[in-house]
C-alpha cells in the first residue's frame, strides 16, 4: 500500500481550502493511505475531509527542537509521496529531511502576489488569478494525479440530527463579523446594524458567531427578540461547521468562516476590504459572493495584517448596510441553501443495464424504479437523472440517439405518475474515436459539471442531496460533490461493491439491492 503525505499547517481557512486536493489524491491513487501533518486547531475539521486516512498533528507552538523531531519521526513512516501545499521555511525543512521517491511542492505564486499588493507604479491586480485549490490541485497533477473537485468539502455526521435553532420557517441568517486582523474586519457597528436590518426588513432569524474578540457585539443594542437570535461565542470548529449548514446565508469577512461555510455547502457573503480575490482566497462555494469596491491602494496586504494609511478605510467605509442587506435579500431567494434532490445514474440504476442503448425499443425500468421516483419526489427530492455516455465518443452512436432515448425514458415513466425533472448526460471519453468528443471534460462522473450544471438550473443544493448508481464513479461524484453516496448492486453495482471493498475510497452512505431500496433507505433511514 501506497502512502502519501501532504502538509498543510496553516490557518483554518488554509487548510480547508486543501480538502480538494486530498480528496482528488484519495480518488487518483484509491489504493493508498492519505497523511496529513497540520495543526491540532485544524485536525478535528481536517479528519472531516473525505480525502484523509490519518491525522498527524504538529504542535500548535512548535518550535525548533518540534522541527527536528518531526523530520525524523515522518521519515520513518516511508512516505512514497510527500506534498507541500504550505511552502514555508517550516514544510520545506520537513520536506528535506522526508525520503519520499516523489516531492511536489505547489506554486505559491510568491512575486505575482507581492506585485498585486506593492504601492504606486509597482502594483499589478491581474483579473483571473489561479485560485489557491487551483494551485492545490496542481500539485495533485506533478504527483501524476487528476482533478474532479474544485471546491472545499467537509463530511459532517449527517446522521446525527442537529438540534434546530429556530422555530419557526424564516430564514437564518449567520453572522461572522470575525476576521485575523482588525483591518480585515468590516466595522462592528455596521455588521449590528445589517443585523437589525435583517431581522426588520428580511424577517430573518440571526445566528451571531463571534470569538472573544468581539464578544462586545454580543452586548450590543437591538430590538430583535430573543427566540429570534442566536449567539454563539468561541464554538468549537466542527460544531460551528454543523451551526452554520443550518444557515440559509453566512455573512462574514474575508476570514476562516467564509471557507468553512463553503465546504458545508451553505451561500456565503464575504466582505473584502485590503484583501483582495486576486491572492486566491475568495470563497469557492457553488453560490457564493464576494463584496467589495475599487479602490486604488487595493489590495495593500498579502494578509490584510498592514495598517491603513488612508485617513478612513475606504475599501470597508464604502461598504454600506444596504448594500449587503440588497445582495443578502437576492441571494435568499429560492430557499438560499437550496432544493433536495436524488441524482440518479441512467442504465444500471434507473432502467435496465443494456450495453450502449440506442435503439428506444431496449428500455426497461429497473424493478420498482418507477415507485422509487414517486416515493422521492413525495418526499420533496428533485429526480435529475445523470448519465455518461462514451458510446458518442466511441462513434457507437450520436448526441441525437441519447436525446431521443432520455425523451422516451422520461416519457415512460411520466405515463406512470413518475416525472423526472430533468437529465443531464455526457458524451466525452479520452479514448474515443470521434476527436470533437475524444477529450478530457469537467462533466464526465465522476466530474461535478453535471451535477454543477442542475444545481444552477434547479436551483438544488448537492450538500442535502444524494448520488445513486451502480458504479464506483457514481460515489465519487457523491464525495466530489459534498453529497451522499449510494451503491445499488443492479448494472455493474455487484462487481463494483468487490472493487470497493478491497480499496480506500470514501465509503457510500449506503449499499441496497435496487433504486427503490436506495429510496427507502434515504426515507426511513436520514434526518431531513
Amino acid at each position: 500500500m501506497k502512502r502519501i503525505l501532504v502538509i498543510r499547517l496553516g490557518a483554518i481557512g488554509d487548510v480547508i481550502l486543501a480538502s480538494p486536493a486530498l480528496l482528488n489524491l484519495k480518488l487518483s491513487f484509491p489504493d493508498a493511505a492519505i497523511y496529513l501533518l497540520t495543526r491540532p486547531k485544524t485536525a478535528g475539521i481536517a479528519k472531516r475531509f473525505a480525502g484523509v486516512d490519518e491525522i498527524i498533528e504538529f504542535p500548535q507552538k512548535g518550535g525548533l527542537i518540534d522541527l527536528f523531531k518531526y523530520g525524523e519521526q515522518l521519515d520513518a513512516y516511508g512516505f512514497d509521496y510527500a506534498v507541500d501545499l504550505h511552502g514555508n521555511i517550516r514544510s520545506k525543512y520537513l520536506m528535506k529531511h522526508i525520503s519520499a521517491p516523489v516531492k511536489v511542492q505547489y506554486n505559491k505564486r510568491r512575486w505575482e502576489r507581492v506585485r498585486s499588493v506593492s504601492p504606486g507604479k509597482m502594483k499589478e491586480v491581474k483579473e483571473g488569478s489561479p485560485h489557491t485549490i487551483d494551485l492545490y490541485n496542481d500539485a495533485v497533477l506533478k504527483c501524476g494525479g487528476k482533478i474532479y473537485a474544485r471546491r472545499p468539502i467537509l463530511t459532517l455526521d449527517k446522521d446525527i440530527p442537529v438540534a434546530r435553532l429556530f422555530d419557526n420557517d424564516s430564514a437564518t441568517i449567520a453572522i461572522a463579523p470575525g476576521a485575523s486582523y482588525p483591518t480585515k474586519r468590516w466595522p462592528a457597528e455596521r455588521f449590528i446594524a445589517f443585523m437589525q436590518a435583517a431581522y426588520d426588513k428580511l424577517d430573518a432569524n440571526i445566528l451571531l458567531i463571534l470569538s472573544h474578540q468581539e464578544r462586545g457585539i454580543a452586548e450590543a443594542k437591538h430590538n430583535i427578540p430573543l427566540n429570534r437570535l442566536r449567539i454563539r461565542i468561541d464554538a468549537d470548529l466542527v460544531e460551528l461547521a454543523s451551526i452554520i449548514s443550518e444557515a440559509n446565508l453566512l455573512v462574514c469577512n474575508d476570514s476562516g468562516p467564509a471557507h468553512l461555510g463553503s465546504a458545508v455547502g451553505t451561500p456565503v457573503m464575504a466582505l473584502f476590504g485590503p484583501t483582495h480575490p486576486t491572492l486566491g482566497f475568495a470563497p469557492r462555494g457553488l453560490k457564493d459572493a464576494v463584496i467589495q469596491v475599487d479602490e486604488f491602494c487595493r489590495p495593500c496586504s498579502l494578509h490584510g495584517k498592514t495598517p491603513c494609511f488612508r485617513e478612513e478605510q475606504f475599501c470597508f467605509t464604502r461598504i454600506g448596510v444596504e448594500d449587503v442587506l440588497a445582495r443578502a435579500e437576492e441571494m435568499l431567494r429560492g430557499k438560499g441553501r437550496g432544493e433536495r434532490a436524488l441524482f440518479i445514474d441512467r442504465d444500471g440504476t434507473l432502467i435496465k443495464e443494456k450495453e450502449f442503448i440506442k435503439d428506444a425499443a431496449d428500455i426497461e425500468p429497473e424493478t420498482g424504479s418507477v415507485e422509487a421516483i414517486k416515493a422521492a419526489r413525495a418526499a420533496g427530492f428533485k429526480i435529475i437523472v445523470l448519465s455518461n455516455q462514451s458510446g458518442v465518443a466511441r462513434g457507437f452512436f450520436t448526441e441525437d440517439n441519447v436525446r431521443a432515448i432520455n425523451r422516451r425514458i422520461a416519457e415512460i415513466f411520466r405515463a406512470e405518475g413518475a416525472e423526472i425533472d430533468d437529465m443531464f448526460y455526457c458524451p466525452h471519453f479520452p479514448g474515443g474515436e470521434v476527436n470533437e468528443y475524444a477529450i478530457e471534460c469537467d462533466c464526465r462522473k465522476p466530474a461535478p459539471g453535471m451535477v454543477e450544471e442542475a444545481c444552477r438550473k434547479h436551483n438544488i443544493n448537492p450538500f442535502r442531496s444524494f448520488v445513486i448508481g451502480d458504479k464506483l464513479s457514481d460515489i465519487k461524484l457523491a464525495a466530489v460533490t459534498g453529497g451522499r453516496g449510494i451503491l445499488v448492486r443492479t448494472g455493474y453495482g455487484a462487481n463494483e461493491e468487490k472493487q470497493l471493498r478491497r480499496l480506500k475510497l470514501p465509503s457510500p452512505a449506503a449499499i441496497t439491492e435496487n433504486l427503490f431500496e436506495a429510496v427507502k433507505y434515504i426515507l426511513e433511514k436520514r434526518n431531513f
